[in-house]
């Protein structure tokens, strides 16, 4: 079973964390529809410690992240929707974002 699942929002336009930024976390159920499994709002760090509410098992999910309010009406990226594939053999899956006016990149952190 995967106990955490967390996230790190940095504002690299700015060099500060990406604070008060909603965040939605669904799970992919066997006929493809996606189903809610927690959510969150970045603290004065630009984290969100825990968006699964209890123990989720292996398999692909979503994490959605209203990025418009932090970084600025009309931004380019108004959300940034990470897809990734969870296989298990973490307890805690660790995923920071970088995100800037124009771009945003992410990366499997520990």
């Amino acid at each position: 079973m995967i106990d955490r699942i967390s996230t790190h929002i940095l504002d690299t336009t700015r060099g500060v964390p990406a604070a008060g930024v909603p965040g939605r976390l669904e799970r992919r159920a066997d006929d493809g529809t996606w189903l809610p499994a927690g959510d969150g709002i970045t603290d004065a760090d630009g984290r969100i410690g825990r968006l699964n509410e209890e123990p989720v098992a292996p398999g692909e999910f979503r994490v959605t992240l209203d990025t418009e309010g932090h970084l600025a009406a009309g931004a380019f990226y108004p959300a940034i929707t990470l897809t990734i594939r969870l296989d298990g053999a973490r307890t805690h899956y660790h995923l920071p974002v970088l995100a800037g006016t124009y771009t945003y990149s992410t990366y499997l952190g520990s």
